[in-house]
């Protein structure tokens, strides 16, 4: 596979064109930051919640800040109907997760709808087929629209079963005020984050569990986006997956837009600002190692890309050694071979004996 150093002038312009395209995106919450209300906290409360993460080593240690549960909690099928031969099946479960910082506990636990989690499935009549579990973007998560972007249909129609796993505070665990869809990342908060960012991981092994007690066959993960980073992290976290692959992903949330572009009612000096970043940055995948094997990832990325920004990659490349990866022309939208990436997602697959 190509090399992200063997770039020629005609592709970094293409590069910086799909990079364009990104702006055009990203230019929203630009127009809109004037807007957003500042948070309500003082200097003392914020300082509080953040050396929560210092003082309990998970700021030096970020693995040790995550925790999964082999238990499989109580889940049952809330929507169940036709799909093609199989069915569509809609599963709840409560999540297990448990809020560690107490400084925020209560008003973590304050938004009901995140308490359920939610997994979905297109599921073929016959027990036990491997599964594609797939980990949608940020402020995505509705099925039909997972299905369109995963190409369920076909992933389907190739003998695989498939399930998304909704991320916290989206879909239908989203909170009811729609000022608030956003909440999974807060550059404002990042007490907030890190806390989703721990029951990501934890409600996504529930998941795990959870197809493993409804006779799943072997699984394997793919994310974009926010869900390439999910991937990224919980193979840091579990090696019990058949593999991971990385569309397009995130790897650390400082660039675009991080804590230095929040807005809050207090003057930060650059030693406080130091210590949020390690808080924002505490769940990145650049500071963890993985458990799954390089050769069971598949990492497909943009060289233009400025959503989920290149050079973190990159950075990520050399970090883990990747061993699998096409590295693409254009940005996170707008892909100019963009076909070399179905290329490489189903030779995976193929490798991973996925496909027959």
């Amino acid at each position: 596979m190509n090399d992200f150093k063997d770039v020629g002038r005609f592709k970094r312009s293409l590069d910086f064109i799909g990079g364009c395209v990104d702006e055009v995106f990203l230019s929203v919450p630009k127009i809109a930051k004037p807007f957003k209300p500042v948070r309500n906290i003082c200097y003392s409360d914020y300082m509080r919640q953040v050396d929560f993460y210092f003082e309990n080593g998970y700021v030096e240690n970020p693995t040790d800040f995550f925790s999964i549960s082999d238990i499989v909690p109580e889940n049952r099928i809330i929507e169940d109907e036709p799909f093609k031969d199989g069915r569509y099946q809609v599963i709840t479960y409560p999540s297990l997760h448990t809020v560690k910082n107490p400084w925020i506990s209560e008003r973590y636990l304050s938004f009901q709808n995140n308490r359920t989690g939610y997994l979905v499935r297109w599921l073929h009549p016959k027990p036990s087929c491997k599964t594609v579990l797939c980990l949608h973007g940020y402020m995505l998560g509705e099925p039909q629209q997972a299905r369109t972007m995963f190409h369920v249909d076909k992933l389907y129609s190739m003998g695989l079963d498939v399930a998304l796993y909704i991320t916290p505070f989206h879909w239908r665990r989203a909170p009811e005020s729609r000022l608030q869809r956003g909440i999974f990342l807060q550059t404002d908060d990042v007490a907030m984050t890190c806390e989703a960012m721990g029951q990501s991981m934890a409600d996504l092994h529930t998941c795990f569990q959870i197809l493993k007690q409804r006779d799943a066959g072997d699984i394997g993960l793919i994310g974009a986006s926010l869900g390439g980073y999910n991937a990224s992290l919980y193979s840091c976290l579990s090696n019990r997956h058949a593999f991971a692959a990385m569309m397009v992903p995130a790897v650390n949330f400082s660039k675009p837009y991080g804590p230095r572009f929040a807005k809050l009612p207090f003057k930060v000096d650059s030693s406080f600002m130091k210590k949020i970043e390690k808080v924002w940055e505490l769940h990145s995948p650049l500071n963890h190692l993985p458990k799954l094997s390089m050769d069971r990832m598949l990492f497909v990325a943009s060289r233009g890309d400025r959503l989920c920004p290149f050079g973190y990659l990159a950075e990520l490349h050399q970090k883990w050694g990747f061993r699998r990866y096409r590295y693409m022309t254009g940005g996170h939208w707008l892909i100019f071979n963009g076909r070399s990436r179905g290329k490489a997602w189903y030779s995976f697959l193929s490798d991973m004996g996925f496909t027959f």
